[in-house]
């Protein structure tokens, strides 16, 4: 939850500054001295960019290219139709 609240600044910035820059920001939010864990942030940073990779590539590979007919080649059926041989 706190990876996707400071994504632009996880993702965008080394593990150790990203630490720093969230917890003065949490620090200065509720007023109390706040500990986190470097290893911890780490590892969710990694899987939410990770994460973020999958569905990326999903959302592109999903896309189908509409074609209107007179766009089409002679070799190419239309769309929705199919040849059994």
């Amino acid at each position: 939850m706190m990876v996707e609240m400071y994504s632009d600044v996880a993702t965008s910035m080394a593990v150790t500054m990203a630490l720093e820059i969230i917890k003065e920001d949490l620090e200065k939010e509720s007023g109390t001295i706040v500990e986190l864990n470097y290893f911890s942030l780490a590892q969710a940073i990694a899987k939410y960019k990770k994460v973020k990779a999958i569905s990326k590539s999903d959302s592109a590979s999903r896309k189908w290219p509409f074609k209107d007919s007179h766009e089409l080649k002679e070799n190419e059926s239309k769309p929705g139709s199919f040849k059994i041989n």
